[in-house]
């Protein structure tokens, strides 16, 4: 793989992307909950949120062909933060494709219509079964919204670590 001194335009602007997504999704979702079950609102908000997941998987698969397909900078860093690097994006990525994921199947095994940015349905590719999607229900909005905000913690401290004590060029080539 070539290296290259910063990140391209691209991998900067599908990164900021993601965060506006999760961010979107999240506050879709908070809106949801403020109106009542059988509230046409409720059903709107709760439509965006499954919307902007869907948006969101789509972004995480052109990261991950932008990382296997384009230079990225090396990293500056010692072998231990190196490794903690690398496993925090592979589990951040794990998580980011997994939420959606986990939402889009949530919404299937209960039933429920999977209508993408008000244009089209997605087609009904399971069995309705409504235990099943409360398990499925509980990993994606317990299990792996914790993993995602840990990750993002974790992933944000590391880049103020090399901003503020490694003083180095990490957090400017995101920028």
């Amino acid at each position: 793989m070539n290296q290259t001194e910063r990140w391209h335009p691209l991998h900067k602007g599908l990164h900021w992307l993601t965060l506006a997504l999760v961010i979107a999704a999240w506050a879709a979702v908070e809106l949801h909950e403020q109106f009542a079950k059988g509230d046409p609102w409720r059903e709107w908000w709760e439509l965006l949120h499954f919307s902007l997941g869907f948006t969101l998987l789509l972004t995480i698969v052109l990261r991950l062909y932008g990382r296997a397909h384009f230079a990225r900078p090396a990293l500056i860093a010692s072998p231990w933060q190196t490794l903690a690097s690398k496993v925090v994006h592979v589990l951040l990525y794990l998580v980011l494709l997994a939420m959606p994921l986990t939402g889009m199947g949530m919404r299937q095994l209960a039933g429920k219509h999977t209508e993408l940015l008000w244009l089209f349905e997605l087609p009904q590719i399971t069995t309705v079964n409504t235990d099943l999607a409360k398990q499925v229900a509980w990993i994606h909005k317990e299990f792996l919204w914790t993993a995602l905000l840990t990750l993002v913690v974790i992933h944000v401290a590391g880049a103020l670590w090399h901003h503020f004590i490694d003083k180095d060029e990490t957090l400017r080539r995101m920028l």
